[in-house]
């Protein structure tokens, strides 16, 4: 698996209204990633422990880098749309990306303890 890795800096409108804030995630995340079914999961993560203490990590999980291609792909190709980024680009009022970058999982299977 292939996992896209983002990390966020919530905007001064964010951390001031923290409902607003959310109610705003759960609507992107549902309109942003309809249709693009190269991506097998999403997760959402807060650090509440080192540099950037509440900011969020986002992951985003593709079977290969086949489907991570098609998903830049389509998001491209949605980003010519000037309705559809001028919607995706709204996120900025909300958070500051900080760091993106590309994770695979490892080509053993690893297990937490009780191993031999």
């Amino acid at each position: 698996m292939l996992h896209l890795v983002y990390r966020l800096r919530l905007t001064q409108k964010a951390n001031s209204d923290m409902r607003a804030f959310w109610e705003w995630a759960g609507q992107r995340q549902t309109w942003f990633y309809s249709g693009l079914d190269m991506v097998e999961d999403t997760k959402w993560y807060v650090c509440t422990v080192g540099p950037e203490v509440h900011s969020l990590e986002h992951f985003v999980t593709f079977a290969d880098e086949s489907a991570w291609g098609r998903y830049r792909q389509e998001v491209a190709r949605r980003g010519q749309d000037p309705a559809w980024e001028r919607r995706r680009t709204s996120q900025e009022e909300w958070w500051e990306l900080l760091e993106a970058r590309l994770l695979n999982d490892p080509p053993a299977t690893m297990s937490a303890g009780g191993g031999e």
